[in-house]
C-alpha cells in the first residue's frame, strides 16, 4: 500500500528531530566534515585551527528570512575576519552550485558557501532551520547556537563573538533561530543584485572634421528605433558664417559612433544653437536658430537676432523635411530637450526676448493637431532653461546665470512663474541641463565655478525634486571649456551625456543609475 504524502512528511521530519537529538552540544568538539565546493568539488574540513573561530551559517538561496539578513551578516563577517572564518552551508540538496553562486554574488557575501548535498553536516550540528549559526573555538569547540540576534532582548551571534574574542566568558542566552525550515526551502527565487551591474562609458563622438575647427552647443535625443543621435553646430569659430549643423548617430546596440555629417547648412544665414529631440507623434524633430542681422560678425555675437526654424523626419533622423518658421520666434533661441507637462503639454524650454515683457524664459508648446508652437508663461531674467516635471506636477525651471544658477517654480503647467531666485549652484553664466530619471532621481549637470572659466564638468542629484542637491560627481576638469551639457534617459534606462570638450570636439558620456548609486560623491 501506497503511503499518503503527509505520512512520508511527517516521517521526514520526525526523522530530522532524531537527528537534531543527537547533534553537538554546546562544549562539545566538532569532527572533521566534508562539504561539496559549488563547482561539484569535495571539501574537507578539519583546520579549525589556523584560525581564532569558526562561524558556520546554514542558509538557503530560497528563505526569504536570510536575505535580509545578509546585509548584517556580512558586517559582522567583515568586522571580525581576520580572526573569525564565516562558512555558509546550504544543506538543500535541490539548490546548485550556480543558484548559491548568484545569492551569494548578489547578497555581497565575501565567504566561502559550501553545499551539504548528503545532509551530513546538518546533522551533525543538528540545524534545523535557515539562517541559523554556530560558533567555534580554534578547537572547533561549540561555543554558540542560536539566531543572529541583534537586539538587547536577543543580543544573538554578534555579541557571542565580541566576548569569545575578548577572552570573556560568553553568557549570551541561546537566541532560537527564527527562518524556514532546512526540510522545506520552498521555490526557486530571483534575489536582486543589490549591488547592480554599474555601467560607464565616455568617448569622443569625433577627434577632427576637416573644415571645421570649433564645435560647441551639443544636444542628444533617443529616435523611435533606439538609435542616439547627437547635433551640435560647427564651423571655423563661433558665429562664423561656415557653421552648419552636425549630427551622428549612435546605433542601438552598437558602441562607436557614425561618423559625423553636415544636415543643415544655411549660407548667408547659418544656423545657431539647435535641439534635437523625439516629438508625441514619433518623429524626430530638429528646432534651430537661423543667425540673421547684419554681417559680418564678432566672434560668439549675434545670438540675439535668431529665428526658430523647425523640420522633422519620418525615417529616425535620417531624412528631413523642409524647414519651417515658427511664427513671432525672432530673438529667441532653444538649448534644452523638452518635457511632457503634467496636463498633457508637449513644451520645449526657450529663452529670448519676447515683445512687452524683455528678455527673459518661457515655454514653446506644441499643437499635436495642427502642428504649430506657442508660447506659454515668462520668467524675466536668466536665459537657457531647463525644466523637470515635480511629482506633484509643478514645474522646477533652472535657468543660466552668473554666479548662481537662477531657479522660478510654476504650479499651473507653464502659464505663471515665481519670481526668479538663486540657487546655491554655481554657474559662471554657461550652459546647463537637468534630467528626471524614471527612478524620481533629478540630475543636474553644470560647470561648477563661479569665476568665468568653463571647468569643471559635474554632476549633482537630487532626491526631493530639486528642492535640495548633493552628490557631486566631476567628471571632466582641468584647464580649458568643457561646457553646455546635454542630458536624456533612454528607453532602456541608460543616461546619455554630451557637452563641449574645449571647443574641438564633442563628449559622449553613458552610465546608468548603478553607476550612479555607488559613486563616491563628494558634497557640493
Amino acid at each position: 500500500m501506497r503511503l499518503d504524502i503527509t505520512v512520508i512528511m511527517l516521517i521526514t521530519r520526525v526523522l530530522s528531530a532524531c537527528a537534531t537529538a543527537t547533534a553537538l552540544d554546546l562544549g562539545e568538539q566538532a569532527p572533521a566534515v566534508t562539504f561539496e565546493t559549488l563547482d561539484g568539488f569535495e571539501r574537507h574540513m578539519d583546520n579549525y585551527d589556523t584560525r581564532k573561530g569558526t562561524v558556520l551559517v546554514f542558509l538557503s538561496s530560497r528563505c526569504e528570512t536570510t536575505e535580509p539578513q545578509m546585509t548584517r551578516i556580512n558586517e559582522i563577517h567583515e568586522a571580525n575576519r581576520f580572526n573569525i572564518l564565516f562558512i555558509g552551508v546550504s544543506a538543500n540538496p535541490a539548490e546548485s552550485g550556480d543558484e548559491l553562486r548568484k545569492f551569494g554574488t548578489n547578497l555581497g557575501a565575501i565567504f566561502p558557501i559550501y553545499r551539504d548535498v548528503t545532509g551530513k553536516v546538518r546533522e551533525t550540528f543538528g540545524a534545523s532551520v535557515t539562517p541559523e549559526f554556530f560558533l567555534l573555538d580554534n578547537h572547533a569547540k561549540l561555543l554558540y547556537r542560536g539566531g543572529l540576534g541583534g537586539t538587547v532582548e536577543e543580543p544573538g551571534l554578534e555579541r557571542a563573538v565580541t566576548q569569545y574574542l575578548k577572552g570573556r566568558t560568553i553568557d549570551v542566552p541561546q537566541t532560537p533561530a527564527a527562518g524556514t525550515p532546512i526540510d522545506a526551502p520552498g521555490p526557486k527565487r530571483e534575489i536582486r543584485n543589490r549591488y547592480g551591474l554599474p555601467m560607464f562609458r565616455s568617448q569622443f563622438i569625433f577627434q577632427e572634421i576637416p573644415g571645421a575647427a570649433v564645435h560647441h552647443c551639443s544636444t542628444v535625443a533617443e529616435a523611435p528605433n533606439g538609435d542616439i543621435l547627437a547635433l551640435w553646430y560647427g564651423g571655423s569659430y563661433e558665429s562664423a558664417e561656415d557653421q552648419a549643423l552636425y549630427m551622428a548617430r549612435l546605433k542601438r546596440g552598437e558602441w562607436v559612433w557614425t561618423m559625423p555629417e553636415r544636415v543643415l547648412v544655411n549660407h548667408g544665414q547659418p544656423p545657431g544653437n539647435a535641439v534635437v529631440f523625439q516629438g508625441p507623434d514619433k518623429r524626430m524633430y530638429i528646432i534651430w536658430g537661423r543667425m540673421e542681422g547684419t554681417w559680418p560678425k564678432r566672434r560668439g555675437s549675434g545670438w540675439s537676432d535668431c529665428r526658430l526654424l523647425v523640420r522633422t523626419s519620418e525615417d529616425n533622423g535620417h531624412t528631413w523635411s523642409e524647414d519651417t518658421e515658427i511664427a513671432g520666434s525672432y530673438g529667441w533661441l532653444p538649448r534644452n530637450t523638452p518635457v511632457t507637462l503634467a496636463d498633457g503639454a508637449f513644451a520645449l524650454p526657450i529663452s529670448g526676448n519676447v515683445e512687452g515683457e524683455g528678455s527673459g524664459s518661457f515655454l514653446l508648446v506644441l499643437d499635436e493637431t495642427t502642428g504649430e508652437w506657442s508660447r506659454r508663461g515668462f520668467i524675466r531674467g536668466a536665459s537657457q532653461p531647463t525644466v523637470i516635471v515635480r511629482d506633484n506636477g509643478d514645474l522646477l525651471c533652472l535657468m543660466r546665470s552668473s554666479p548662481r544658477t537662477m531657479k522660478s517654480i510654476s504650479t499651473d503647467h507653464g502659464h505663471t512663474w515665481t519670481r526668479i531666485t538663486a540657487t546655491d549652484l554655481r554657474n559662471p553664466g554657461s550652459g546647463i541641463a537637468c534630467v528626471k530619471l524614471r527612478s524620481g532621481r533629478v540630475l543636474h549637470v553644470y560647470t561648477d565655478t563661479e569665476t568665468g572659466s568653463r571647468y569643471p564638468m559635474v554632476i549633482v542629484q537630487s532626491r526631493d525634486d530639486g528642492e535640495t542637491w548633493g552628490g557631486l560627481i566631476t567628471l571632466a576638469t582641468d584647464w580649458g571649456e568643457f561646457s553646455y551639457p546635454s542630458i536624456i534617459q533612454a528607453s532602456d534606462g541608460m543616461v546619455h551625456l554630451l557637452y563641449t570638450y574645449r571647443r574641438y570636439s564633442i563628449m559622449h558620456t553613458m552610465f546608468n543609475e548603478d553607476w550612479l548609486e555607488h559613486q563616491k560623491a563628494r558634497p557640493n
